[in-house]
Order: C-alpha cells, then sequence, then structure tokens
C-alpha cells in the first residue's frame, strides 16, 4: 500500500466518513458512534474517547484498517493491507450539519498524532535497506473552511511531520470554489483562482538518508547525483530573468546544503492577477509562469550559482576532455542515434569521457571524445522546429529514448503530426513536432 493511500485513509477516518448522515442535536462523540455504524466492520478501532463539545471527538489508542487494494487482490494474499497505528486522533471542528443535509463539510480542523508507518509502506519500497529506517511516526494536521457566499476557499493548514526526518506544510487561498467544486475537481481547477499560496519543506536528516540511497540504487555517488541536479537546474538559467535565476540559485544551494541545510526552503505564491490552472497551459517560459505567480522561492543558504558551460564547449575550444566532469550532460551518437547521457569519470588516458545513457544500468556506459558531443538539453539535441516541411533532415525522438536522423516525408502545419520516415530502417510515422529536433 503507498504511502498516499496511507495518509489518504487516515485523513479520511479523521473526517469521519463524510457523507453519512448524523442526528442534528448529539455531542461530537455521538455523532461519531453513530457514524461508525454505518463503517465496515473493523475498519476503526479505539482503546477510548470523549466528546470535544458539539462538533468534536479525541480519540485514543486508534487502529485504522484501510480496505484491500483491490489492484492487486486477484491473487491469493494479494491486496491484504497492514493496520496502521495511531496514538490520537482529534477533530477538534468539523461541520457535522453539512453531513445532515449530504453535501460536503464547509469546515474542518483535525490533528492526527502518532501515526506509525512501517520500514515497507508500499510494494517493492524497504526503507530499512533503502535508508536504514526501522519505521517512521508522523503527524498530520488539517485546517480548512470554505465560505459558500464568498466562493472562497482557505486552507488555513496542512502539514505532515516526519519525526526527526522532515515536515512539510502548505497553506492557500482559492477563490471561485463551492461545495460544488468537491464533486467536480476538474471542473474546479478551471474556475478556481490562486489569491496566494505558501509551501514551506523544512529537512531534518531526510535528504542526508534519501539521496545517497537513491544515488546507490541508480549506481553513482551523490556527488554525482548532486552536480547532476545542478546541470538541470542550470540548463534551465538560458535567457531568464532575475526572479527566475534568484529561484534557481536557492533550489541549487538548497541542493548542495543537502546533508545539512541552512533552514527551510519556502515557495510563496502571490499572483498580481487571477490565475487558475488552466491558464498554465499557456505559459510558454519560467519568466512568464514566475510572473503570472508571483513565485519566490527562499531559503537561508542561498548562493549565486555560476551559469553553466555549455556541454562541448571545452573540448571545440580545444580543451580536450576538460569537460568531462562528474554529473556533465552531453548528447553522445551511439548505435544510429543520439543518447542523452550523464559523465561519471575521464578515462586513463584522459582524451575520452566515460558516460551512462540517462535511465540505464551499467550495460549502459559508453565511451567519447568531447568534440564528437551535442549540447545538451532538456528539450533534446540541437533546435527546435517550427514546422515541418517535406525534404528536412531532423531528428525524431524514438519510444526508446533515442533521437534518430530521420527525413519529413510530407509538409505538415505546426498544429499536426509530422510525417517522417526513419533513415537507419525505413520506417515511417506521424509524431508530434515536440518529438522533432533539428542541428543546424
Amino acid at each position: 500500500m503507498s504511502m498516499t493511500r496511507v495518509l489518504a485513509w487516515v485523513a479520511v477516518a479523521s473526517l469521519i466518513c463524510w457523507g453519512l448522515a448524523l442526528p442534528a442535536a448529539a455531542d461530537g462523540l455521538s455523532r461519531f458512534e453513530k457514524a461508525m455504524k454505518e463503517a465496515p466492520p473493523g475498519a476503526l478501532t479505539y482503546k477510548s474517547a470523549k466528546a470535544l463539545g458539539d462538533n468534536g471527538v479525541v480519540l485514543d489508542g486508534v487502529v485504522l484498517t484501510p480496505p484491500p487494494d483491490k489492484k492487486t487482490g486477484d491473487k491469493k494474499g494479494a491486496g491484504k493491507t497492514e493496520p496502521i497505528e495511531i496514538k490520537r486522533i482529534t477533530i477538534e471542528d468539523f461541520d457535522f450539519d453539512a453531513l445532515d443535509k449530504k453535501t460536503p463539510p464547509k469546515f474542518a480542523r483535525v490533528r492526527v498524532e502518532g501515526i506509525v508507518i512501517g520500514a515497507k509502506p508500499a510494494e517493492g519500497v524497504d526503507l530499512s535497506q533503502l535508508a536504514g529506517i526501522d519505521k517512521i511516526t508522523a503527524d498530520f494536521q488539517l485546517d480548512y473552511r470554505l465560505d459558500p457566499g464568498k466562493k472562497t476557499m482557505t486552507l488555513n493548514r496542512l502539514e505532515l511531520d516526519l519525526d526527526g526526518l522532515a515536515r512539510i506544510e502548505l497553506s492557500m487561498i482559492l477563490d471561485g470554489v463551492d461545495a460544488a467544486s468537491v464533486d467536480k475537481p476538474e471542473a474546479a481547477m478551471n474556475d478556481a483562482t490562486l489569491r496566494t499560496a505558501s509551501l514551506v519543506f523544512e529537512d531534518h536528516s531526510l535528504l542526508g538518508k534519501a539521496l545517497p540511497a537513491a544515488a546507490k540504487m541508480l549506481g553513482m555517488e551523490p556527488a554525482t547525483m548532486i552536480t547532476t541536479g545542478k546541470t538541470m537546474l542550470g540548463a534551465l538559467r538560458a535567457g531568464q530573468g532575475k526572479a527566475a535565476l534568484d529561484a534557481l540559485d536557492a533550489l541549487a544551494s538548497y541542493l548542495e546544503d543537502y546533508k545539512q541545510p541552512k533552514g527551510p526552503l519556502r515557495v510563496t505564491l502571490n499572483p498580481p492577477g487571477k490565475t487558475s490552472a488552466a491558464a498554465f497551459a499557456d505559459m510558454k517560459n519560467p519568466d512568464e509562469a514566475i510572473a503570472a505567480l508571483g513565485l519566490v522561492v527562499s531559503y537561508a543558504g542561498t548562493r549565486p550559482q555560476p551559469a553553466p558551460e555549455p556541454a562541448g564547449t571545452a573540448a571545440a575550444s580545444g580543451g580536450g576532455a576538460a569537460g568531462c566532469t562528474a554529473g556533465a550532460r552531453f548528447f553522445v551518437m551511439h548505435e544510429d542515434a543520439w543518447w542523452s547521457v550523464t559523465a561519471r569519470e575521464a578515462s586513463k588516458s584522459g582524451d575520452r569521457c566515460i558516460a551512462r545513457i540517462d535511465g540505464g544500468g551499467a550495460d549502459d556506459d559508453v565511451t567519447f571524445a568531447l568534440d564528437k558531443t551535442l549540447r545538451w538539453s532538456i528539450d533534446g539535441p540541437g533546435n527546435p522546429v517550427a514546422k515541418c516541411s517535406e525534404g528536412d533532415k531532423v531528428l525524431v525522438q524514438y519510444k526508446d529514448g533515442g533521437w534518430y536522423s530521420s527525413k519529413v516525408t510530407a509538409d505538415a502545419a505546426a498544429d499536426a503530426k509530422c510525417p517522417i520516415t526513419y533513415d537507419s530502417d525505413g520506417s515511417k510515422e506521424a509524431v508530434e513536432l515536440k518529438r522533432v529536433r533539428r542541428l543546424d
């Protein structure tokens, strides 16, 4: 069972089965007990409970048993879920009156303390092997209020505190939201506009444990993984304004300080005008998105980051393999295609570079001369293509990730797929324009 499902079920238990009709005149405990008669047997048990006014309840010694996972439940023993131990669930304030009307609650203030997450929270994940973690104890808080008259949703706090590891806190205000939005989330994303938001990530030891574990899984050193991450951030700097560069400086500095960050990483959004999720599709570059969102990334340890040297620049200027530093990225020709690779080390002779094809394993290491590379870009090698014209020689990204030399076989509008023929085997395909690049 995934961490997402664990937290989702904790929230469901905390809000006590939204949609169940409860008596109007009763204290919080009576309302809770009535609701539990409608819940699946054994879904939630507790050692003690007491009312907290008319709209609240405190449960101690809670055990939550989520339903079986239907995706894996067709196999013998599969789909079975492990009980989740919780020290205490406190519903401080909850809109039970809305439940009487079978409508979504307009407000809730809930605290869940002492959630015990085992070393294997999801299938295929073993935290004890990856990061030496036997178990995680977490606290969860939710505090929101919906004003139907003003159509405003205020999320005062959504917080997850992983004891000794990290704390994540989110708050925001959305306009254009009403009770019906809960049942129509896709429409709500288009109609709702963001007034303000704040996300705080406070690391205590999580990155120091998780990043080396992730690097080990990928067969690289942590320093190489950091360099790779900084290279990817650096690739976004080209042509951007001060606000975007400041944000990238903060992110890169925080990444460098993963062993012991100098305070939390904070992301704030204060759009100067109404901005909906649908409007993001029309934003063409980071500067435009940052201006529209009023985005600021702050970190106490932020240091100015140097502009990255384009891959292959050192080699082109006669620097030989000087550009082959661990984490540097290139596009390299290998078996009829250009591949995105990440440098591991220079060869013993010093005149060639050893790199690994991105996403590959030890068998996907390649050795090459730096003057035989193309500059790395997150979009692909070479330059973008505005439209497809018959006879053009282009590079096309195939489903295996490689960029293959191809020829455009017919004219196509910018909003249509481009008909091409691969040079390597003569096969034909109609591809989206974003999968087409050119070298000249």
